[in-house]
């Protein structure tokens, strides 16, 4: 079975829709359960739905809450993890066409900028001699989108930067997106799509039924699906040792700041190599810095706090780059708990010890980008029953498999 082509939006609203009216109830028992209304488990759902699935997502707070409405919203190759990249080169084709999956409206909100470029700083001669090994490294491979760039290019790139500053490496097809404003459209065009999205709705116990499917018990009383797709982000390792696997986290409160506005002076989304910087300048003038700096996270109380002596380092390397920004004040502060696994590589893939359960969780801060391509490969591997060689590397079981063999 294929996920049908999304490029007919407004008509497919429309077939959907008196689809609905003729079949207004539905089935007793879902095809599928969703857990988690991130972009990735709104993704999965969306694709799932389309292709003539009824899906049930729930999700205890509100969908893109967490990690997926509240980092920086980058789009980008840079740096990527090689084992990422196949999933990242599907979903930067995506990112360039995101109306004929969201509807053009919707696509428009998301502000998604492309060929405006991520640059990544060497400030130092380690730094410079690991990005002419990375760009080497991505040559003998075939990739071909990041090079290496000089200090001539960079200062013209990036005017203010600190005169240091050695080169790097860009990647000229990236850019950035708003990604509060993607979460909810993904999240919409699920809905449009027919999942049912259950918002302020607790997981309390998954089971396996004696005679197949599952039963998910609920703030909201009991949901029996066919298949389980765990997308629980931050909650994702718990969910899964509930069901005897173990699939090892650490459970972070990634932070961001926005200063207030000033004149408009960079397009690229600059990040750091060795240095917890990562920075871009909005539509406003205002910037946008992160730099994988954790906050508290309380994972029990669904929240997480900023720890403004820890922000100290970002806005510190921030400032060392661009010394013409150190009296900009930053005016707010937010986090969003985001689950790290041990390899820096997400858990996407079906379990080994339970049928009819997928887990999907574990972006360790850099999912946004790669989203749409996970809800399309994930829901196509579903429907059809075979693995897509993109997911091979986030083998579920891989943690568990290194200790057992360990051990021998």
């Amino acid at each position: 079975m294929s996920i049908p082509n999304c490029r007919k939006l407004n008509r497919w609203k429309t077939n959907q829709t008196l689809r609905q009216r003729v079949n207004p109830m539905r089935k007793a028992c879902d095809d599928f359960i969703i857990i988690g209304g991130g972009l990735q488990g709104c993704a999965i759902g969306m694709f799932l739905a389309r292709a003539g699935k009824q899906v049930t997502l729930i999700e205890k707070n509100l969908a893109g809450r967490h990690a997926s409405g509240v980092n920086a919203g980058g789009l980008r190759l840079l740096i990527r993890d090689i084992r990422e990249y196949p999933l990242s080169l599907r979903a930067m084709e995506m990112w360039k066409s995101l109306g004929d999956y969201v509807g053009d409206q919707a696509a428009k909100s998301c502000e998604v900028k492309l060929d405006t470029s991520q640059i990544a700083l060497a400030m130092d001669e380690a730094e410079m001699d690991w990005a002419f090994a990375r760009a080497r490294d991505m040559n003998r491979r075939g990739i071909d989108t990041e090079e290496v760039i000089g200090p001539e290019e960079l200062h013209r790139l990036l005017p203010g930067l600190s005169r240091s500053a050695l080169g790097g490496l860009i990647s000229r097809g990236d850019g950035h997106a708003n990604p509060a404003n993607t979460a909810r459209a993904v999240r919409n065009a699920a809905e449009v799509a027919g999942v049912r999205i259950v918002e302020r709705c607790g997981l309390q116990t998954l089971t396996q039924r004696s005679s197949g499917g599952w039963s998910a018990r609920t703030d909201n009383g009991v949901i029996e699906a066919e298949q389980v797709i765990n997308c629980a982000g931050a909650w994702g390792s718990e969910i899964a040792a509930s069901l005897g696997e173990t699939m090892p986290v650490k459970v972070m409160a990634l932070t961001m700041m926005v200063t207030a506005r000033v004149k408009h002076f960079v397009d690229p989304v600059v990040i750091g190599i060795d240095q917890p910087l990562s920075f871009k300048q909005s539509a406003v003038g205002s910037l946008v810095i992160g730099g994988g700096i954790s906050g508290k996270p309380c994972l029990t109380e669904g929240t997480s706090f900023t720890i403004m002596d820890r922000m100290a380092s970002s806005a510190a390397a921030t400032t060392a780059a661009f010394p013409a920004l150190a009296g900009v004040p930053v005016v707010r502060t937010w986090t969003g708990l985001e689950a790290s696994t041990p390899d820096g590589v997400p858990y996407i893939g079906p379990s080994r010890r339970h049928d009819g359960l997928w887990h999907v969780f574990g972006f360790c801060g850099h999912g946004f980008q790669i989203s749409p391509a996970v809800g399309e490969i994930v829901a196509q591997s579903i429907l059809t029953g075979t693995l897509d060689e993109k997911l091979v590397p986030f083998a579920v079981d891989r943690h568990e498999r290194h200790v057992m063999e360990a051990s021998l």
